[in-house]
């Protein structure tokens, strides 16, 4: 059994006010997907009303937002190392919030384009000082349940996304150019921006509602004598070179499923929000339910001893999996697609959760703020800068067709599906042994 350090048990909060932690931070999570992803399913709108092409499209999905979010990530992520956490993700959601809202009165390109990069930096503030909550607030053998739960809520946002976002726009659709203040006759998707942008003033005060956990092993010399970033990054240069490379690759398979998914479904299937809304909706809810499951058993195992648990599990649900993979884009019936979709989503939603669990883990808790942010920054460049322009690029200039998306998405799905399966396999004998060396530390 593997087991916390002696003392950890006494410094932590009880797992009640844990909970009610990672609850709030669900909730919070959960609306910056809602804001994050909306703008995917108002892509025809957009185009239609700025005259633009499927790449530059994509780069409203992808990088605008993307970007900004990778590049604050660490810079952020050194703030919840060293400031209160609660406070930088309240600061976060107040940005997020406004920008979001900036959408809504965006009239050309360029404006929409740095609109959404200011919702990047609001939401980069989340994740760091989120993962680095939940791993001092848990006992180690919980601490991957706790992070898939909150994790859970970015499928549970992208549900609301792609359900409340679908009924949201059609009640826009209803009040397409009203007189807005300041603004003057506003088209629907703008409306619709407003209406997902001003829940957030309220949601940031959640940060607030919970006390903030003291940090795991912040005392000991270790941390500040052998734990800085250079030596950790050096020690452990092969586990996190190939991991990160495994979970980048996953991160462009989801991050370009979630934002090219609703246009594939209106090319080739012919459903209009409404409609795909609600079964994405459907399909994102089992994912989430899905995560904390694998969650749980990722725990046990780990628990039982199998310390390379995380990666093990991982390639074992990619192989598992590797029909519906293949076979999703060439399915003839939306609803077998959507079942492929769902599960699909079992290898593209848990790579942060793994990630970050590797962190908690391993890494001292002066440096675990800084490590996510470095993370986050790698799969957003990759995965949501990279993905969505990936697709729309083969699609303008190889295909020179948007009716074969389908086809795009499949040569990305499959091929980062392989790449991912590939560097894991080859890396759990050093997550084996990380770990194994990181328990002897401990236990001094």
């Amino acid at each position: 059994m593997l087991e916390d350090a002696p003392g950890e048990a006494t410094q932590r909060p009880s797992l009640a006010t844990a909970w009610w932690m990672v609850g709030a931070l669900f909730l919070i999570y959960v609306f910056a997907w809602l804001d994050r992803l909306t703008v995917s399913m108002l892509v025809p709108p957009i185009k239609q009303q700025m005259a633009l092409t499927d790449f530059q499209m994509s780069l409203i999905l992808g990088p605008a937002f993307a970007l900004s979010y990778a590049l604050f990530a660490i810079p952020l992520g050194w703030a919840a190392d060293r400031f209160p956490r609660r406070i930088v993700i309240f600061c976060g959601v107040g940005i997020w919030a406004l920008a979001t809202l900036a959408c809504g009165f965006a009239a050309t390109f360029g404006e929409l384009l740095a609109a959404r990069v200011v919702v990047g930096i609001g939401e980069a503030a989340l994740l760091p000082a989120a993962y680095s909550m939940i791993g001092d607030a848990f006992p180690r053998d919980k601490v991957t349940v706790a992070t898939s739960v909150f994790q859970a809520a970015g499928k549970t946002g992208s549900a609301a996304a792609f359900g409340l976002g679908g009924f949201a726009i059609a009640f826009a659709k209803s009040l397409d150019h009203i007189d807005w203040p300041f603004h003057g006759p506003a088209h629907y998707w703008q409306i619709t921006f407003a209406l997902i942008g001003i829940p957030g003033f309220l949601l940031m005060f959640l940060a607030l509602s919970f006390p903030e956990p003291p940090r795991r092993d912040a005392g000991k010399r270790e941390t500040v004598a052998a734990g800085t970033l250079r030596a950790f990054l050096k020690q452990h240069a092969v586990l996190l070179g190939a991991a990160t490379f495994a979970f980048s690759c996953l991160a462009v398979v989801g991050y370009s499923l979630t934002s090219w998914v609703p246009a594939y479904m209106d090319r080739h299937f012919g459903w209009e929000p409404a409609r795909y809304g609600v079964a994405l909706s459907a399909m994102n809810i089992f994912g989430a339910l899905a995560l904390v499951v694998c969650g749980r058993v990722v725990d046990r195992l780990f628990a039982r001893g199998m310390r390379d648990a995380h990666l093990r599990f991982y390639t074992w649900t990619i192989v598992a999996l590797s029909p519906a993979i293949i076979y999703a884009f060439l399915a003839t019936n939306p609803y077998v697609f959507l079942a492929c979709y769902a599960l699909i989503q079992l290898i593209t939603v848990p790579f942060i959760v793994y990630g970050s669990a590797i962190i908690a883990l391993l890494a001292p808790a002066g440096l675990r703020g800084q490590l996510l942010g470095m993370l986050m920054f790698v799969f957003n460049i990759v995965g949501f800068g990279a993905g969505p322009a990936i697709v729309g690029a083969i699609t303008t200039y190889v295909f020179h067709n948007e009716a074969m998306v389908g086809q795009s998405l499949a040569i990305v799905v499959i091929g980062g599906a392989s790449l991912a399966l590939v560097a894991m396999r080859a890396v759990l004998p050093h997550l084996d042994a990380a770990i194994a060396a990181r328990d002897q530390i401990d236990a001094i």
